[in-house]
C-alpha cells in the first residue's frame, strides 16, 4: 500500500471495502466482515503491531502468534480462533470484538514434536468462516 501509517491503511481499506460493497448495509443487516490473518512470533504491545512476521516458522518455535485484523462487524461481537495442525483442531480462542475494525490475537505454545502444516480459522459468533489462513513449522 501507500506510505501511510497503519491507521490510515486502515481508514482507506475500509472506504475501498465500501465503495466494492456498494456502501453500507441497511435496514438492520450486518455488512460483510472481512479479515486480515498474518502470523509471528510476538505482538509489541505499545503498537499493537506484529513481531516477526512470517508463514514458515522452524522446528522447535516456542509460541506462534495470529493476529486478525476485523473489518466491516458490528460491534460489540465476538470472533474465534480456531487453530488446526495437520486437519485436527489443536486450540480453540474466543476473543471480543469491540468496534467495527479491531485488531486482536491469540497464540499457541508449541511442544518441538509439533512439526507439521498448520491453519487457523477465524469464525464469527455464528460458527462461519470469516476467514482462514496456514503456515508450516518445519
Amino acid at each position: 500500500m501507500l506510505n501511510l501509517n497503519w491507521q490510515k491503511q486502515i481508514v482507506l481499506a475500509m472506504a475501498l471495502m465500501l465503495l466494492a460493497t456498494g456502501g453500507l448495509a441497511q435496514d438492520g443487516e450486518n455488512a460483510a466482515a472481512t479479515v486480515k490473518i498474518s502470523f509471528g512470533t510476538d505482538i509489541d504491545r505499545e503498537s499493537r503491531e506484529l513481531v516477526g512476521e512470517t508463514t514458515t516458522f522452524s522446528a522447535g518455535i516456542e509460541r506462534i502468534v495470529c493476529l486478525t485484523l476485523i473489518m466491516g462487524m458490528e460491534a460489540p461481537n465476538s470472533v474465534t480462533h480456531v487453530w488446526y495442525r495437520d486437519g485436527k483442531t489443536m486450540a480453540r480462542v474466543d476473543l471480543n470484538v469491540a468496534s467495527s475494525i479491531w485488531r486482536t490475537w491469540s497464540s499457541k505454545w508449541l511442544l518441538p514434536s509439533w512439526t507439521g502444516h498448520w491453519e487457523v480459522k477465524v469464525l464469527d459468533s455464528d460458527g462461519r468462516v470469516l476467514g482462514s489462513a496456514d503456515f508450516d513449522v518445519k
